[in-house]
């Protein structure tokens, strides 16, 4: 199963295509207003699909700064192997989301 990310993806492949392939397609079988909607809601539907990735890339974010907060908060604790097990788990998750951010 496909994540959204990759379907935002494959969307916004589709949608470059088919604004090339019916911008420019002179032996299309298809009225200039028909062929003008189809570029319309494909460049509509590449906005949207930006739209959408940032936002997943923001979201990204605002959970990279709760476990920052987190991780903030925990220093108040004793050392200790709990608090050792706590901060190795969400460095662990830090160093996951750093990976994805750079792929």
């Amino acid at each position: 199963m496909k994540n959204s990310l990759e379907k935002l993806n494959e969307i916004s492949d589709l949608t470059s295509r088919h604004q090339t392939y019916y911008s420019f397609n002179k032996d299309l079988d298809a009225s200039n207003k028909y062929r003008q909607g189809r570029v319309s809601a494909s460049k509509w539907l590449c906005d949207l699909v930006y739209y959408f990735i940032e936002k997943e890339n923001r979201f990204i974010i605002e959970f990279k700064e709760h476990i920052k907060e987190q991780k903030k908060e925990l220093s108040q604790l004793k050392d200790g192997e709990y608090k050792k097990g706590l901060i190795d788990e969400l460095n662990l998750i830090e160093d996951m989301l750093n990976d994805r951010n750079n792929k």
